[in-house]
């Protein structure tokens, strides 16, 4: 499941699961994620599911919301994403693994006792990609276009984001029927879905052979997809 890893000034980290409802992050002990410090705004920030994406929104807090070293308003969350809010920095994972640790009661104090806080091992909190398991009918999106052309993302995850923070961002969900590609951040020219725009916020069935433009980047969705020996 996805985390934020949180890491206070003093050195301490701690992290806290998100498992599809609204996390919001504030100052006040009333907020899902409590971060008690000055710097942090009552109710300073909210992560919600939109339809398979994370989004975080600033609500107007006094400090701001900076992802990545820029100050957002509204910002689709990707693996790893760095996010500062007041003393706070925080790391978005896709991929973090929770490992309880001796010094369970001093992470809950320092966010607040919240009780869906657990400690984390930073050593083991990123799974590798050599050592995740690949399923056999896999499907991937091929770059066949610009520098990266020929490279390969697998589609493993429930929800995998394409295109770049701060311009044209898709996302990949994988269902029990199948694939399907939402835009959701079009800021240049309209994605498209073979060769026809496609309208922000609306879903389309991917079928293996589909080509997707992001950013004027051609990507091929390849469905199944057999591994090289």
């Amino acid at each position: 499941m996805p985390q934020l890893l949180i890491h206070d000034q003093s050195g301490e980290t701690s992290s806290v699961t998100i498992t599809g409802d609204a996390v919001t992050i504030g100052r006040r002990r009333t907020n899902a994620l409590c971060l008690p410090h000055l710097s942090v705004s009552g109710f300073h920030a909210r992560i919600d599911d939109e339809q398979g994406c994370l989004i975080i929104e600033d609500l107007d807090s006094t400090n701001g919301t900076i992802i990545n070293g820029e100050k957002i308003k509204r910002h689709v969350l990707v693996h790893l994403d760095d996010i500062i809010i007041g003393r706070y920095r925080i790391s978005y994972s896709e991929t973090a693994n929770r490992a309880i640790g001796a010094n369970a009661n001093d992470a809950n104090t320092f966010i607040g006792g919240n009780k869906n806080i657990r400690p984390y091992d930073s050593e083991a909190a990123i799974i590798k990609p050599a050592l995740a398991s690949t399923p056999d009918n896999l499907a991937v999106i091929k770059v066949a276009s610009g520098q990266k052309a020929g490279s390969v993302v697998m589609l493993e995850k429930p929800v995998t984001t394409l295109g770049k923070t701060n311009g044209d961002m898709g996302a990949i969900a994988k269902k029990s029927t199948g694939y399907y590609f939402l835009p959701v951040d079009d800021r240049g020219e309209p994605m498209k879905h073979n060769g026809k725009g496609l309208m922000p916020q609306v879903e389309v069935k991917l079928v293996g052979g589909d080509m997707l433009e992001i950013g004027g980047e051609q990507l091929e969705f390849v469905h199944p997809y057999v591994l090289p020996r």
